[in-house]
């Protein structure tokens, strides 16, 4: 998908507002909602940040999806039915805030702000079967400065859209297993895990040199038009593998005016090709998950145990993660073991979370290339650490990470966030 904010937009200065009315719409009740998160104040004020993006996301779905199944009672079958139909509609036919479409283009837009860039999702502007949706009213002087002083940032840019999608699926996920929600969000996970498989296989094709001529002639002469990357993927390989490329060096737009931000597939080498390539195959890997095909986990005497693997795009390469959860009548856990992997070489790690009623601690331990470049040879060994406090219906939570990437946290240098939030259960 394609996606900015500017302070001057007039949608830009009523989007909290938006977001906020369409939040109020459904009942939560069974999600923890971020109200303020410190990454919101780094350069300047900006929401929503990853956590909280994918906090809301999963409670409009969550919400939604039990008040279609309220109103259909017994008569299951017809409530699944309309649960799909309701999330194919919010992806693909009218893109709303707080659905797939927004918490994808918030994930780029998170990364961006990070660095001081300046953006919109053009999701707010409501457009019925938008096909495509930008992050517009982004800067080329902006990009510019973004891959020369931050050149992994971008590329984890354009990947990031299909890491929000993956952050909320595992959320809904772990609500299920850990905590007992009853949403049904079968269609949810199919919508999203195949939508992101399809959208990494179609950057080799050739339909893509047809999409961005499309894209390039409709938006003219407009930056303020322009999406910040167009198809997401044949820009993630290209920067990927060349991260020392000044940006200009993508040339000038056809209309004369800017920077031609737009990757093609015919700009790529056959050996970018063929590494894209790779990763829609490797992209397969997320349908190893039994919760798409109803398994919640086998559970005995109290017991109970659900295992998954996932695949998932990075500055460096891509990680393959295999995911245990665990739940022993009161105690829970959640243990990943991570692949990490660029150009050179692979790289290990492990992460593990206790979820409980009042205290969650979460630790990772990591080595990933030193400089999350795609041909670093060298390993740096990173950790995080985090713990969730409870007290009633409300939450603090807290956590510290050395340099590297860890999905849903937009900081790629060691970095150190709080939240306060409410939990509607």
């Amino acid at each position: 998908m394609r996606t900015g904010f500017s302070r001057s937009h007039p949608v830009g200065r009523l989007k909290p507002a938006l977001t906020l009315l369409v939040f109020l719409a459904v009942r939560v009740q069974a999600q923890d909602i971020p109200l303020l998160d410190s990454d919101n104040f780094a350069r300047g004020f900006h929401a929503p940040s990853m956590e909280q993006a994918v906090s809301w996301t999963a409670a409009f779905y969550d919400s939604s999806h039990r008040a279609i199944q309220r109103a259909w009672g017994t008569r299951e079958h017809y409530g699944k039915a309309s649960i799909a139909i309701f999330d194919f509609v919010t992806l693909a036919v009218l893109a709303t805030p707080l659905g797939d479409a927004w918490v994808h283009e918030e994930f780029h837009r998170a990364v961006l702000a990070n660095r001081g860039v300046a953006s919109f999702d053009d999701v707010y502007r409501f457009r019925l079967s938008p096909g495509s949706i930008a992050v517009s009213h982004v800067r080329d002087d902006a990009l510019l400065r973004m891959k020369r002083e931050h050149p992994a940032d971008l590329v984890r840019a354009h990947e990031a859209g299909i890491e929000g999608e993956a952050a909320t699926v595992l959320r809904l996920e772990k609500d299920h297993f850990f905590h007992g929600a009853t949403s049904w969000n079968l269609a949810l996970y199919w919508f999203a895990k195949t939508n992101s498989i399809a959208y990494i296989a179609s950057g080799p094709t050739r339909s893509t040199n047809d999409t961005t001529r499309d894209w390039e002639r409709d938006e003219g002469a407009s930056i303020s038009k322009r999406d910040f990357t167009g198809h997401d993927f044949t820009a993630w390989v290209y920067d990927l593998f060349r991260p020392d490329e000044p940006y200009e060096a993508r040339g000038i737009h056809p209309s004369g005016v800017g920077i031609r931000r737009y990757i093609r597939e015919s700009d790529l080498t056959p050996g970018e090709k063929s590494y894209l390539r790779r990763q829609g195959r490797l992209a397969a890997i997320n349908l190893l998950d039994p919760n798409l095909y109803g398994g919640y986990g086998l559970t005995s005497r109290g017991r109970a145990i659900n295992v998954a693997a996932s695949h998932s795009l990075t500055p460096f390469g891509y990680a393959i993660d295999v995911n245990a959860f665990l739940r022993d009548r009161d105690r829970r856990a959640f243990v990943v073991l991570h692949l990490y992997r660029n150009h050179e070489r692979t790289f290990p790690g492990v992460e593990l979370e206790l979820p409980g009623a009042r205290i969650t601690p979460r630790v990772a331990l990591w080595s990933q290339p030193s400089n999350q470049r795609f041909r670093d040879r060298a390993g740096r060994l990173g950790a995080l650490a985090g713990v969730q406090f409870r007290r009633g219906r409300w939450y603090a939570e807290l956590d510290a990470k050395s340099a590297g990437w860890v999905a849903a946290n937009v900081h790629l240098d060691r970095s150190a966030s709080a939240r306060l939030g409410f939990a509607l259960r």
